[in-house]
């Protein structure tokens, strides 16, 4: 079931907003968003304001290769896909910069040490995107784009720069479906609907993802990422 959702074009953009639109569309992004974040923690967000969610589309020609297991292709499209990600970030930062807007590019693929999560990043991209009205997440606890699925990379960029905030999505839109669950290897998808604020392991159980990846994947490359639970779901295909 396709969930109707917020449009970041529905709603009136500023200068800043289209600058940033243009430029990140002319780099390769295939859509924008803005985000208010400051209902969360200051320390989360590193005081900032707002975030900008930079996606890109994964290739669709790619993705349909996979079958039982992922192939070199993906993960080597994979990783191409987050350094342009990281690419048009640290343009857009560097940008709002150099007009005055201190800004924080996060990188689309790293995790940081912290204790209590080693499957962390340094901000949740997928937080930033549902907050721009951009989809929300779903049973796989992967961002799940209103049109594209969860065929997508996201990255983000945080910053005080005055833009013009989208409308956040408050709940989620796959329904009935189960379809990431029955096809996750890892049996690492609880099968639970999201909710704002919902805890990451409430959907999924990182570590058994990123173990089974390990052990099956292993001659796939170092680090590869599945995608089963990607191409699976009906919404982007």
């Amino acid at each position: 079931m396709k969930k109707e959702v917020n449009h970041n074009h529905d709603r009136p953009q500023n200068q800043c907003n289209q600058t940033i639109i243009n430029l990140g569309h002319s780099l390769g992004a295939t859509e924008i968003g803005f985000s208010d974040l400051s209902g969360l923690p200051a320390p989360k967000r590193m005081h900032f304001a707002y975030g900008i969610t930079v996606l890109i589309k994964l290739s669709d020609g790619i993705l349909n290769q996979i079958g039982t297991e992922p192939t070199q292709t993906y993960f080597s499209h994979y990783r191409s896909v987050n350094r342009l990600i990281d690419d048009i970030c640290l343009r857009i930062s560097l940008t709002l910069e150099a007009q005055g807007y201190p800004s924080v590019a996060i990188p689309a693929s790293q995790s940081v040490t912290d204790p209590e999560d080693q499957f962390t990043g340094a901000f949740q991209h997928k937080t930033a995107a549902v907050l721009a009205g951009l989809g929300w997440i779903g049973r796989s606890a992967l961002f799940i784009h209103q049109t594209h699925g969860p065929r997508v990379r996201l990255g983000t960029i945080l910053t005080n720069a005055p833009v013009n905030a989208a409308a956040p999505v408050t709940e989620s839109g796959c329904g009935s479906c189960r379809a990431c669950v029955s096809a996750c290897p890892a049996l690492a998808i609880e099968g639970a609907l999201w909710k704002p604020g919902m805890p990451r392991n409430q959907l999924y159980d990182a570590y058994a993802c990123s173990r089974h990846m390990k052990e099956a994947f292993q001659h796939i490359g170092r680090g590869a990422v599945c995608g089963l639970c990607v191409v699976a779901c009906p919404i982007g295909q």
